[in-house]
């Protein structure tokens, strides 16, 4: 009938409108990513411009399948916790291409000239093992060999080792990203001006770094629901890594709290000094509520022990005191302290909830004065149910994934991923102005 034919062509004419809006406006990658499982589901993006999957196949040995559905870079935030855009298993990216990149140590860390982790004798397979990103051993290789300094695609250097700036301006290509690579506050760093206009990026434990290196790292955990930790089961147990997972009991036991009988808090320093005055802070706080130091500002733990383990056993708080007031300078402190049944108290300048619910820790800047952060430490230590709950977030969190240099992974998949250009201009700049504050001891 004609009505029918009439029919026919306006349902052409539909669809291929909808078609030609699609290839238009790219909502055909939304389309398309939809209908495959990602890497890890549920993300916030927070600075997108790539939309990208990465398909994790477990059946079989071929680890990695990759499509690349644009040409653009994004940086995502993980549901679970840490909420920072770092390491493999906070993003949903994909690598672009089968080729391999090469990062070259331009220096030594505090002296070690492989930081550990490059030793020429490893092929590329065991280093990205050995910071925990296996998967990335045919994208990745790490090497310390200068002879190699023209093909590499990025060079890191550690601001705390020399750096042999003619060489490096002499040999470096336009294609290649100089990273500035540092894990001390600017407290504890010399003068910058000389590194004006000289890296591309910076890798760092600030929450703005290209790349984070946040002491999380060191010290990581890794909740059992997140993509991330299947895929690294998998990983565990086809390739026989043997890493040490670990799975903590979250909340102390009645035997453990019985043994909690050396005092109310204590704290682990070594240095002295600082800018932050934590010694000065705490010797305020001794006069409203009993405190203890140990390490070379204070006693000395019992002779073939763990000092923090013993702190931990033996106290219920545990003051997590940074050296320095610097934007999100936050080290093994705190980082340390999560795997033992002890609350961290914290000093600061870090929003830690970023980290850990904040209901796991108490903040020292959220009380008015010494006496009412007293008043709270007493209350919270023989109050069971309330101290109990700042360790209810650990339930389904597992340790022992991860290694002090495994966001070398997150500059792995960057390298592949950000192809855009950038130069730091004023480096001393971007790192010391407005970074640190001065002391703040409680009335």
């Amino acid at each position: 009938m004609e009505y029918q034919k009439y029919f026919k062509y306006f349902c052409l004419f539909v669809l291929c409108t909808f078609l030609f809006y699609l290839f238009v406006t790219n909502d055909y990658t939304r389309i398309l990513v939809s209908l495959k499982i990602p890497f890890i589901t549920s993300l916030n993006i927070i600075n997108s411009s790539r939309e990208n999957s990465l398909i994790i196949n477990l059946t079989n040995n071929s680890i990695i399948e990759l499509s690349s559905i644009t040409n653009q870079f994004e940086t995502r935030l993980s549901d679970y916790y840490p909420h920072l855009p770092i390491h493999i298993f906070t993003q949903n990216l994909s690598l672009t291409g089968n080729t391999s990149k090469l990062i070259l140590l331009g220096n030594g860390f505090f002296g070690t000239r492989d930081w550990g982790i490059a030793s020429s004798s490893r092929s590329s397979t065991e280093k990205m093992t050995a910071i925990h990103c296996p998967f990335l051993s045919n994208y990745c290789d790490i090497t310390t060999d200068n002879d190699r300094f023209s093909e590499a695609d990025a060079i890191v250097y550690h601001m705390r080792d020399g750096i042999d700036l003619n060489r490096a301006k002499t040999n470096r290509h336009p294609k290649q990203r100089f990273v500035f690579a540092l894990w001390e506050s600017p407290a504890h760093t010399p003068n910058l001006q000389s590194y004006n206009q000289f890296f591309n990026w910076t890798m760092t434990y600030r929450f703005d770094s290209h790349i984070i290196t946040s002491y999380y790292s060191q010290y990581g955990y890794i909740h059992t629901s997140s993509s991330y930790y299947k895929l690294i089961l998998n990983e565990n147990s086809t390739r026989k890594l043997n890493y040490n997972i670990r799975k903590l009991d979250h909340q102390p036991s009645d035997e453990i709290l019985q043994k909690k009988k050396l005092g109310t808090a204590a704290a682990l320093i070594s240095n002295c000094g600082g800018s932050s005055q934590r010694l000065g802070f705490i010797n305020k706080l001794k006069q409203y509520i009993d405190v203890k130091v140990y390490g070379r500002c204070g006693e000395s733990c019992p002779p073939k022990t763990n000092c923090r383990k013993f702190i931990a056993e033996n106290y219920y708080f545990i003051l997590s005191f940074e050296n320095s007031l610097c934007s999100d300078y936050t080290t093994e402190k705190f980082f340390a302290a999560l795997e033992h049944p002890i609350v961290p108290v914290v000093l600061g300048r870090t929003n830690y909830s970023y980290f850990i619910p904040s209901s796991g820790y108490i903040d020292t800047n959220q009380f008015s004065n010494m006496n009412s952060l007293a008043q709270y430490l007493n209350e919270t230590r023989y109050n069971k149910e309330k101290y109990l709950s700042y360790f209810l977030w650990k339930k389904d969190y597992v340790w022992g994934l991860n290694q002090f240099f495994t966001p070398f992974c997150d500059l792995c998949l960057r390298l592949h991923l950000d192809l855009k250009p950038n130069i730091i201009d004023n480096m001393h700049q971007w790192w010391f102005n407005s970074s640190c504050q001065a002391a703040h001891i409680l009335p």
